[in-house]
């Protein structure tokens, strides 16, 4: 398969409809495939037709290190974006106080370089190489944008750049969120990428990299790879890759990347069995409750409602015997048709059936075929204004 392992590498047994295929190693013992960091050119070179990456894992198995320093290396001129302008401003103003928040501190300690970010504006700065007088000195390495400042770099020319690397593009529990988040981020890769492709220079490479907070986030629904993001979670594999949309997913596992022996002390110890310790140190989203994503037989059932989201058709069965709701992808003639690309049936969906299959979901009378349509009625109001 394009782009696919070499033959030393596990592969799954089977490849679903959507021409996608997962790569990688399961839950096996005497599996010598793992390695103390991730090496992000390895994803490069095993899915180069690629223009979406999205990587998650525990936290530290050196996401932003690799991508930063294969840039560097092979002087490849980036984007690297931060959620907010206090993320910059903390990542730039730190040098002449003696504090480095730079993601290049660690290269510079392991590589002997001497790169080190500069402020331009607030939540918009630029990595550069530093002289012997620690004066920034050339062209700028890569540039650092606040993702909040988003819609300000429509007019920028970064046509010279071959990525943009969004670091924790899944925020952190608490973080306010802007429903256009997914939007904002492709109208910047659209802007990035003006005719590159014409002039013969490849897709732009867009590197989400992020620790397993939640699943569903304006940028991940707005990719639409939620569902394959939690069957990649569920299936014990690193690798699921959408040939079709030349997209890469990557789980970073504890199988690929094991826990360092000195690292299972203390809050490794003291936090064993929970729930934060899925997220930490198994990179696994256990903040989302995946237990009423199931198959159901859809016997004695009929069509109760059909809803239209963007291009998807989501069909909602009824066993009126047994007053339970079943939603998946199965077409059927229904009772009743929603196109909730529309704001006003969003609205009338919502107040007419929306609440009542909500706390149907909440008393075990209904169940979804994919995570996406779970969270669609759940999480009705992070969707839509109602």
């Amino acid at each position: 398969m394009k782009g696919g392992y070499d033959d030393n590498t596990k592969r799954a047994d089977n490849f679903n409809d959507n021409n996608t295929c997962y790569y990688g190693i399961r839950r096996l013992e005497g599996l010598e495939v793992s390695k103390k960091y991730y090496h992000f050119e390895d994803d490069l070179q095993r899915f180069p037709d690629a223009w979406l990456f999205a990587v998650w894992s525990k936290r530290g198995p050196g996401k932003t290190y690799s991508s930063l320093w294969h840039a560097y290396d092979n002087k490849i001129k980036f984007i690297y974006m931060k959620r907010t302008d206090r993320d910059v401003d903390l990542i730039t103003s730190g040098a002449d106080r003696g504090i480095d928040f730079s993601p290049y501190k660690p290269i510079n300690r392991d590589k002997h370089t001497n790169i080190h970010p500069v402020k331009i504006s607030d939540g918009f700065g630029a990595f550069y190489n530093f002289n012997d007088e620690d004066e920034p000195e050339g062209l700028p390495v890569g540039y650092i944008l606040s993702f909040n400042k988003i819609r300000q770099y429509k007019g920028f020319d970064f046509s010279e750049c071959d990525w943009i690397i969004f670091d924790e593009f899944i925020p952190m529990k608490g973080e306010r969120l802007n429903r256009a988040e997914g939007e904002l981020l492709l109208d910047l890769y659209m802007t990035v990428s003006r005719d590159r492709e014409a002039r013969g220079r490849g897709s732009l490479k867009l590197i989400l990299f992020a620790n397993a907070e939640e699943i569903s986030t304006p940028v991940t629904n707005e990719l639409e790879i939620v569902d394959y993001m939690a069957d990649l979670n569920a299936s014990g594999r690193t690798h699921l890759y959408i040939e079709e949309r030349q997209i890469l997913l990557h789980h970073i596992t504890n199988d690929e990347v094991p826990i360092l022996e000195e690292e299972k002390s203390g809050i490794y110890k003291g936090m064993y069995g929970t729930a934060w310790y899925e997220k930490s140190f198994e990179g696994l989203f256990s903040n989302n409750d995946f237990s009423n994503v199931t198959k159901r037989t859809l016997k004695r059932s009929s069509g109760y409602i059909h809803l239209h989201y963007k291009q998807n058709d989501y069909y909602i069965y009824l066993n009126k015997e047994t007053g339970f709701y079943y939603m998946c992808y199965k077409p059927i003639r229904c009772l009743f048709d929603f196109d909730l690309n529309r704001e006003n049936e969003q609205k009338l969906f919502w107040l007419s059936y929306g609440i009542d299959l909500r706390y149907s979901c909440i008393e075990e009378h209904m169940k979804f075929e994919t995570y996406s349509m779970y969270d669609l009625i759940m999480n009705y109001k992070k969707f839509f204004n109602v």
